[in-house]
């Protein structure tokens, strides 16, 4: 462990070295009012006709333009599109009377609101490339169900935003639209796989946006973009389109579709959009008996030498919020452990093991790997050449991905998780959330991630235990970075979180805009 720890501090030493001779650039706060409000207030303002749908759009249109040189976020834009559909509604809302505005509105409830999505969801007509070098002309000849539900609500899609490879990294990086940075700090990461996306949220230049989640690629690009995102409770939200696709396996019950956002009132509106239906299993609009929570932390991961020590920022934003609730509800905190999270890694790559689907380095290649499979051996040497197409990380996860764990082993792990998962839902009951660190630290720079791999487990390990949990912006460090903590529940108790999420953000104020330092 000592050995460790030296490792990790020298790591960070050194690229703090190498990063202090790099000017530090930041996206700065918008003047433009528009760009500063929730989409529920957007949704109020034009159905009031206090503003257009028109002014809305061309004015986050008008700010994509200012800031993506910085944080290259926006991939595909969808401009004349979008502006066109603002100008629809606006007709339709000048046509309709006040009570026909109203019942209209109950089936359009984001008729009007710019969003966005991750280049990972199949989209009609447009190239989706989830990162993989050689789907960059491919168009679709559908549009995923998620997005579809958001397009039927009203909602305009300004344009698609930055993965990683394949969607498997925690940098938001390809050799089809390079590398997006972080708007606190372009010389960090943004996290990923839903890096653009939330970059460019918490840069108001989208109001709204679609990600996905499999080891914590919507909270933690969330996380170091101090901006809210959700993974919702499994089964709930159709992951059809999703690229790359999961099949029925375990995998199913890992990976979910949620929304991000600046303001944690949009998490409901949201959740019941890309839910349709099925919105009704999780009683939104049901009110949280906030004073009957039974509150649960953890600090951590335990103590293991493969992933980054948490550092003391980190470990006092969790105290500040376990704080907050004892205070603010009268309640008292209980700190636990879980015996079987420092296997936390080894439960997560026996979790993500299915022989049915294509392996890693197929999907290098496309979406269901039917072009054959990429040599990571002889990539690595092109890639050290400066020939290849793919980035180190998904050449490094596709030589890993070819090991196997001994059966008995994998019995072990899998035998671990369930045990886990057991254990929490007796825990939590109905009306139990626990806190816990976002990441082991605030977002690292850029390449540093490929030294310190592990620490995706921090949010991975609840994608393994199929439990919903949502990253609360909880301001900013001495860096000026973005702090956060993870409110997680059991299934179904999306609405518990959403109303923690909801007190976080009133206590500690939310997302907020960078600063000069």
């Amino acid at each position: 462990m000592f050995i460790s720890r030296l490792y990790f501090l020298a790591l960070h030493a050194v690229f703090c070295v190498i990063n202090a001779f790099k000017t530090r650039q930041y996206v700065t706060e918008p003047t433009d009012r528009l760009q500063l409000i929730s989409a529920t207030q957007a949704v109020r303002m034009i159905a009031q006709r206090e503003i257009t749908s028109y002014q809305l759009v061309d004015s986050y249109i008008r700010r994509i333009e200012q800031i993506n040189p910085t944080i290259n976020a926006m991939v595909v834009k969808l401009f004349d599109e979008a502006k066109a559909q603002a100008t629809e509604c606006d007709r339709t809302i000048v046509s309709l009377s006040e009570e026909e505005l109203q019942e209209f509105l109950k089936t359009k409830p984001l008729y009007g609101v710019p969003f966005t999505m991750k280049d990972a969801f199949e989209l009609d007509g447009v190239v989706i490339t989830s990162g993989i070098y050689n789907r960059k002309n491919t168009k679709c000849d559908r549009t995923s169900e998620t997005v579809q539900r958001m397009i039927d609500s009203g909602a305009i899609l300004l344009g698609v935003t930055n993965v990683p490879e394949v969607c498997m990294w925690v940098e938001s990086v390809n050799n089809i639209y390079g590398r997006t940075c972080n708007p606190y700090d372009s010389r960090r990461m943004c996290g990923g796989s839903s890096g653009g996306e939330a970059a460019l949220i918490s840069s108001c230049g989208s109001v709204i946006g679609v990600g996905s989640d499999i080891g914590g690629s919507i909270r933690m690009p969330s996380f170091f973009n101090g901006v809210f995102g959700m993974k919702p409770t499994p089964g709930i939200i159709p992951l059809d389109g999703h690229i790359p696709s999961t099949g029925n396996g375990y995998r199913s019950e890992m990976l979910r579709v949620g929304p991000i956002c600046r303001y944690a009132e949009d998490l409901p509106l949201l959740l019941k959009i890309m839910a349709g239906p099925n919105s009704d299993k999780l009683r939104l609009d049901e009110p949280v008996a906030r004073k009957k929570l039974r509150l649960f932390y953890m600090e951590g991961i335990q103590a293991s030498p493969i992933y980054s020590p948490l550092s003391y920022e980190m470990r006092q934003t969790l105290r500040k919020a376990v704080k907050f609730f004892e205070r603010k509800y009268d309640l008292v905190a209980h700190k636990i452990d879980l015996p079987f999270s420092n296997y936390a890694i080894d439960i997560f790559n026996c979790s993500m093991t299915d022989k049915t689907r294509p392996e890693f380095k197929q999907l290098m290649l496309d979406s269901e790997g039917k072009s054959g499979a990429v040599n990571c051996w002889t990539e690595l040497v092109r890639f050290v050449t400066r020939q290849s197409k793919h980035t180190l990380p998904a050449i490094i996860t596709g030589i890993i991905d070819s090991f196997d764990y001994p059966e008995d082993k994998f019995k072990e792990f899998i035998y671990m998780r369930e045990r886990t998962k057991r254990q929490l839902k007796e825990l939590l009951g109905d009306d139990g959330i626990l806190l816990f660190p976002s990441w082991p630290s605030t977002a690292l720079y850029h390449v540093e991630p490929i030294l310190a791999p592990l620490n995706f487990v921090y949010t991975g390990f609840w994608n393994t235990l199929a439990l919903p949990a949502v990253q609360c912006p909880m301001g900013l460090d001495s860096n000026g970075l973005p702090l956060g903590v993870q409110v997680i529940g059991n299934p179904y108790s999306d609405r518990l979180l959403i109303a923690a999420a909801q007190d976080l953000e009133e206590g500690f104020n939310g997302w907020q805009p960078a600063k000069n330092l």
